[in-house]
C-alpha cells in the first residue's frame, strides 16, 4: 500500500476547499433581494395600521382590479379597455382611502376641537370616572397633586386586575404612576413614543415578576375595573395609558379654577362622564355617517367617468351584436 506524505494530504485538502470556495463565489447571491423585501415589509409594519392597510389595498385590490379592467374584452377587440380601466381604478383607489382616511380625519378634528378624550372608548370613560370617584370630596387639589393621585389610583387598579393580587404598598405602583405622569407631560412626539415604549416594557416586567402563572397572559393587554360592581374590562396597555392621560388632562381643563386648582366632587365627575359619553357617541356616529355619505358619491364618479355604461361588458356585447349581424 502506498503511503502519501501528511503535508501532501493537507495541501490537497486546502486546494479542494479553495476550489469549492471559488465555485460558490461564482454562484448568484439572492441575499440582496431578500434584504430589500425584508426592509420593505419592516417599513410597512413600522408605519402602523394606516400604511399597512394602504399597501394591502394597493397590492390586493387596487392594482389587480385596475389591470383586470384594462384587459376586459381584450380577446375580442385587441385593445386596452380605457373606460373599464377608469371605472375600476377610480372605484378602487377612492374606496380604500375614503374608508381609511375619512374616519381618521373626523377623529382628528374631534380631538382638536373638544379634547383627546374624544379618542377614548366609552367603556374607558366609565371606567376612569369610576377610578376618579375615589378622589371625590376634594374641592381644591393642585394640578400636581391631582395628577399624582389619579395616576397612582389608575396604576394600582390596572396592576391589581392584570396581575390578580398586589401589595397595596408595592413600589411598582408608584413607579408605573411616575412614568405615566412623565409621559403625560411630554409634548415631543418622538420622546412620547420612546416613553410609551418604555412604559410597555416596565408593565411587562412588573407582570412577569409578580404574576404566579403566565397561562393565558397577554403582556400587551391591561385589565381594569369598570364599576363598583366588580365588572372588569381589558384593552391594549398603550391605549389605556393614552386614555388615562387624556382623561386627566381634559378633566383638569374642565374643572380648574382661576388658581389652577382642580375641583373634584361626585357632581363634577358625573357631569364630566355624561358630557364625554355624549361627545364620544357623536364622534363615532359622525365617523360612520360622514364616511357613508362620501362613499355614496364614488359610484356616481366612476359611472360618469366610464360614460354611463358597463365598460367591462361593452366589448362582449359589441362582439355579440357583430356576430349576430354577420349570421344574418
Amino acid at each position: 500500500m502506498k503511503l502519501s506524505p501528511i503535508n501532501g494530504l493537507v495541501n490537497n485538502r486546502c486546494q479542494a476547499n479553495n476550489n469549492n470556495n471559488n465555485k460558490n463565489s461564482n454562484q448568484p447571491s439572492f441575499k440582496g433581494g431578500v434584504d430589500v423585501l425584508t426592509n420593505f415589509w419592516q417599513f410597512v409594519d413600522n408605519g402602523g395600521r394606516a400604511l399597512q392597510f394602504t399597501v394591502e389595498d394597493m397590492l390586493g385590490t387596487n392594482i389587480p382590479r385596475s389591470v383586470k379592467g384594462a384587459t376586459a374584452g381584450y380577446k375580442y377587440t385587441g385593445k386596452i379597455n380605457i373606460p373599464a380601466l377608469l371605472q375600476e381604478a377610480i372605484r378602487e383607489f377612492l374606496t380604500g382611502p375614503t374608508m381609511c382616511v375619512a374616519p381618521v380625519a373626523i377623529l382628528a378634528i374631534a380631538t382638536k376641537m373638544t379634547g383627546k378624550t374624544a379618542n377614548t372608548h366609552m367603556e374607558n370613560i366609565i371606567n376612569l370616572s369610576h377610578i376618579m370617584n375615589s378622589l371625590a370630596g376634594n374641592e381644591k387639589l393642585t394640578k400636581d397633586t391631582f395628577e399624582n393621585t389619579f395616576f397612582t389610583n389608575a396604576a394600582k387598579d390596572l396592576l391589581e386586575h392584570t396581575i390578580g393580587k398586589l401589595d397595596a404598598n408595592d413600589e411598582a405602583i408608584e413607579k408605573l404612576a411616575s412614568k405615566i405622569k412623565e409621559y403625560s407631560a411630554t409634548t415631543n412626539k418622538k420622546t412620547s413614543a420612546d416613553l410609551l415604549e418604555k412604559l410597555q416594557k416596565l408593565f411587562e416586567q412588573i407582570v412577569k415578576e409578580r404574576k404566579d402563572s403566565y397561562q393565558n397572559t397577554d403582556f400587551l393587554m391591561a385589565k381594569y375595573s369598570i364599576n363598583s360592581a366588580g365588572q372588569e374590562g381589558m384593552t391594549k396597555f398603550k391605549n389605556y395609558v393614552n386614555y388615562i392621560t387624556s382623561y386627566a388632562k381634559d378633566y383638569a381643563k374642565k374643572n380648574a379654577d382661576n388658581s389652577n386648582n382642580i375641583k373634584i366632587t361626585n357632581e363634577t365627575i358625573s357631569n364630566f362622564k355624561k358630557s364625554w359619553l355624549g361627545k364620544r357617541f357623536v364622534t363615532v356616529a359622525s365617523m360612520f355617517f360622514i364616511t357613508g355619505i362620501l362613499m355614496s358619491f364614488i359610484p356616481k364618479i366612476y359611472t360618469w367617468a366610464s360614460g354611463g355604461v358597463n365598460p367591462n361588458a361593452s366589448a362582449i356585447y359589441n362582439e355579440a351584436k357583430k356576430n349576430d349581424k354577420e349570421a344574418k
